[in-house]
């Protein structure tokens, strides 16, 4: 996807904008008229608007906070035994491809060198972790709302959205290092 024809910003943005003012006149509303099917809508809009906005907090908040400037041999970036197997087991290398993107220019040699990409790939996966966790924050409003299963149900589906996106950068990334230390290696001789 080109970085000129990326909607996916306008569209996440968007959709929080429209369903945060959704979750505010269907409350404004169920205040007025006292209708439970009112207060049912108002949090299930409220849930969702909370999921969009946090993801746009999170991918805003994690690179200015680490200017993705990470340290790409770190233990939590390094691959572990398993995973080959289980992405290979996913077919991974074949639907990787049709994820949407936020920031395409952030993963191009056209405006990066390999390190700064394999950098922003490490800050995109832990903007993803962190949007996992915060995906159960919802369950904080059982005791106010019940619905424990609705909740629990939209937390989980919304953690593994993201851990999609986790998959995908743990799957490239070894590649990218391999051939950025083939190249490093060239220089140095």
């Amino acid at each position: 996807m080109s970085m000129k024809n990326n909607r996916f910003p306008f569209v996440l943005k968007t959709a929080a904008l429209i369903t945060a003012a959704t979750t505010a006149v269907l409350t404004a509303v169920y205040c007025w008229l006292r209708l439970d099917w009112l207060l049912s809508c108002a949090i299930s809009f409220g849930t969702t608007a909370y999921h969009f906005s946090m993801r746009l907090a999170v991918g805003y908040i994690i690179p200015k906070a680490t200017n993705y400037h990470i340290d790409f041999y770190h233990p939590w970036f390094q691959p572990r035994s398993w995973e080959s197997a289980f992405y290979k087991r996913l077919n991974i290398r074949n639907w990787k491809k049709h994820l949407p993107t936020y920031a395409p220019g952030q993963f191009s040699l056209e405006y990066n060198s390999l390190h700064r990409i394999i950098e922003n790939m490490c800050g995109a996966e832990i903007v993803h972790e962190v949007i996992m966790v915060l995906s159960f924050l919802p369950l904080l409003t059982v005791p106010i709302f019940s619905a424990f299963p609705v909740f629990l149900v939209t937390s989980l589906l919304a953690a593994l959205f993201d851990s999609i996106f986790v998959m995908a950068q743990r799957y490239n990334r070894p590649r990218l290092v391999r051939i950025y230390e083939k190249q490093e290696a060239n220089v140095h001789e």
